[in-house]
């Protein structure tokens, strides 16, 4: 995550999957099926970094993230 702006150098569209996967759980000390919020944060953030396409597992939520950072693009 911390290098992700280096990759839109190669010109292909940059997907992550961060979807309840471990490493949230064990940050927030929870189970996959409680990890939104955890997925939620980490979804914007790639967003921000030059992500293009979102492996979820949460469809309804990470299309309200697309639609809120494409929103605040815009207001920049």
């Amino acid at each position: 995550m911390r290098d992700l702006e280096k990759f839109k150098s190669f010109g292909f569209p940059i997907l992550v999957g961060f979807s309840r996967k471990s490493m949230i759980n064990k940050v927030l000390n929870t189970k996959p099926e409680n990890a939104l919020n955890g997925t939620t944060i980490l979804n914007t953030i790639a967003l921000q970094k030059g992500a293009n396409i979102l492996r979820v597992h949460d469809v309804k939520e990470a299309k309200e993230v697309v639609k809120m950072s494409s929103y605040l693009k815009k207001v920049k």
